[in-house]
């Protein structure tokens, strides 16, 4: 079979440049690669604590790295009560992220033994240290702001001074002796000689309370002056709490972003006086709860971070992660715009089609609609056939797809090749002149790889050797012109793997012919099934999603007819191996290939 190259005629029907928009996301996004080394890996600027809902949060940049600290509840515990810490995790991007830890707990003190919530973290320039401001919750739910410190954003020592805000009444509706009284979601600035506090309580001219946001001064972060009504809901809905506020001076004029409990969308309200602050000024700008509002490069650009909640048809509870987005502020008081970027800028020179119209696809997409899983690795994947760009993308929702009607095509930018091997995951359909990914030389447009999805619907660990390349300007060329059919692709890696050991991707024949594996999931043993239409020398190989070979059954004389190996769960070491999704290849002495994937519970 001759693989198919790229259509001549792609290069004109839409090119796409690489621009430098204004805004950290855009910045971040569409940045080189630091490594030489070609790496796609569909990921978008989202955190996820995979199976938490993760809600109040704040965001910092330290030693080039973003940090964000944020309360977190279990998806099988959706209670905010449950939040029995505050947790941090790191970024270089806004788009990998390092594993979460928790870094303040609940203690037996009588305002936070219920819950800690809503953290909000700034660097105090007299003191030398960090300062967290969190909501401390009583287990009856009532509510006030406590502060912490710390010089490393990893040992928080508690202030003696909290609760540092508990309101009055009047003029607060705060009763924290009969439960829910209502003090959290502390925001700090600073402005002057001091620092200044806005938090969420409500005032007690209404009968249960109107939504207002509480300020306070300090001079230390712990003694704070006698507090007053920043802002007060004088809207159709006066009874709304208003949380997550973010005031910032921007462009001439006093904005004000929040979010209404019991509402869905990030309201702004902007005036060039805050004292004519009124509800009649509020625009919603965008969907999610909880906003946080960030400038990294001294006002040059603004972040819109907030708490993205959605729906996976198989899963009952509301998954809830957090995106981000450029917000752009205009001069004097118009409403900004949240500005979504475009996914495809960081790694592609041209796209077209419906395929990318939701894609990159978000989180295992066909498993979310109950079909087998596509297998994807992170929270980002390329799925030909699918319509969900993620939570707030305004791109379809979990589950969705355009089906196999969908076509279109990826190039990449041009790269040399410095790598000795390329792996990536893939499945579809086994259309290879249709549905393909291609490694095309840039001079010529003649294709040197090529890969399809061979009819797997879980993606398998796939390689190129790329040994004879080096040096060579080349590009990737991803395609689906089928109306009849799909490919799934993650995790595209050039590497300086040694692939003296690992066979390099090679069409499945009709010689060989893969009968899956039993059990699977499994612990400790399972079963490698497979064929042969005739008798010949097979090797059983295990691999890790890294591509790093961790087992192998040796050459063994393989039968015609039925075949099986078994794999306990061990290294070539004998030892036991963790938990995980494993790729096994069956190999024949005569370049037949066949793979699947493996599932060892722990």
């Amino acid at each position: 079979m001759t693989c198919p190259g790229p259509p001549m005629h792609t290069r004109a029907t839409l090119r796409v440049s690489v621009i430098c928009l204004i805004g950290v996301i855009t910045a971040l996004l569409t940045a080189p690669p630091a490594a030489a080394l070609l790496s796609i890996d569909f990921e978008q600027p989202y955190y996820v604590h995979d199976g938490w809902q993760v809600w109040d949060f704040c965001l910092i940049e330290h030693e080039d790295l973003y940090r964000i600290f944020y309360l977190a509840v279990p998806e099988s515990d959706a209670d905010p009560m449950a939040s029995d810490s505050i947790w941090m995790a790191s970024s270089p991007d806004l788009i990998h992220w390092s594993e979460p830890q928790a870094v303040l707990s609940v203690s037996w003190d009588a305002w936070e033994a219920g819950a800690v919530w809503a953290p909000d973290v700034v660097f105090d320039e007299v003191s030398g240290k960090w300062w967290m401001a969190y909501t401390g919750v009583a287990l009856n739910r009532s509510q006030s702001i406590c502060m912490a410190s710390s010089e490393d954003l990893v040992t928080w020592t508690k202030s003696a001074q909290n609760p540092v805000v508990s309101p009055d009444h009047p003029p607060f509706f705060y009763f924290p002796d009969n439960g829910w009284a209502e003090c959290r979601d502390p925001y700090l600035y600073h402005k002057g000689d001091r620092w200044h506090m806005l938090a969420t309580v409500k005032t007690d001219d209404l009968e249960n309370g109107r939504g207002a946001l509480l300020h306070a001064a300090s001079m230390d972060l712990e003694t704070w002056t006698h507090f007053t009504v920043f802002m007060d809901n004088d809207g159709e809905t006066p009874g709304r709490a208003l949380e997550s506020s973010q005031y910032h001076e921007i462009t001439g004029a006093h904005h004000l972003i929040f979010h209404e409990y019991g509402s869905q969308g990030v309201t702004w309200i902007g005036s060039e006086d805050p004292e004519q602050w009124t509800f009649d000024l509020r625009v919603s700008i965008d969907s999610g709860i909880a906003p946080e509002v960030d400038s990294f490069d001294g006002g040059e650009s603004w972040l819109l971070s907030r708490a993205a909640p959605y729906q996976d048809p198989t899963n009952p509870v509301v998954s809830v992660v957090t995106r981000f987005d450029e917000l752009g502020f205009r001069q004097g008081t118009v409403a900004p715009t949240v500005r979504r970027e475009d996914p495809w800028l960081r790694d592609f020179a041209e796209y077209g089609g419906s395929i990318c119209l939701g894609n990159p696809c978000f989180g295992d997409n066909a498993a979310a609609r109950g079909e087998a899983p596509a297998g994807t690795v992170g929270w980002g994947y390329l799925g030909t056939r699918e319509y969900f760009r993620g939570p707030l993308s305004n791109r379809g929702a979990a589950g969705t797809q355009l089906g196999k009607t969908a076509t279109g095509f990826l190039r990449s930018h041009d790269f040399v090749v410095e790598g000795t091997a390329m792996r990536f995951l893939m499945g579809g359909s086994e259309q290879p002149e249709q549905c393909y990914m291609a490694l095309v030389d840039a001079e010529a447009d003649t294709t040197l790889r090529h890969a399809s999805g061979q009819g797997a619907e879980s993606m398998t660990l796939r390689w190129w050797d790329l040994s004879a390349l080096q040096g060579r300007t080349v590009y990737l060329y991803i395609a689906d012109t089928s109306t009849e059919g799909y490919l799934d692709v993650d995790e595209i890696h050039e590497t300086l793997d040694d692939l003296t050991a690992v066979p390099v991707d090679a069409p499945a024949v009709a010689g060989l012919r893969d009968a899956g594996a039993r059990p699977n999931p499994f612990n400790p043993q399972t079963t490698l099934h497979f064929s042969l239409d005739r008798a010949t020398t097979v090797d059983a190989e295990i691999y890790d999603l890294r591509g790093r070979r961790i087992w192998s059954s040796g050459s063994m004389a393989g039968r015609v007819g039925e075949n099986t190996v078994a794999w306990t769960g061990v290294d070539a070491a004998g030892r036991t191996v963790p938990g995980g999704v494993y790729i096994y290849r069956i190999a024949t002495s005569r370049a037949e290939v066949v793979s699947g994937k493996l599932t060892l519970i722990p």
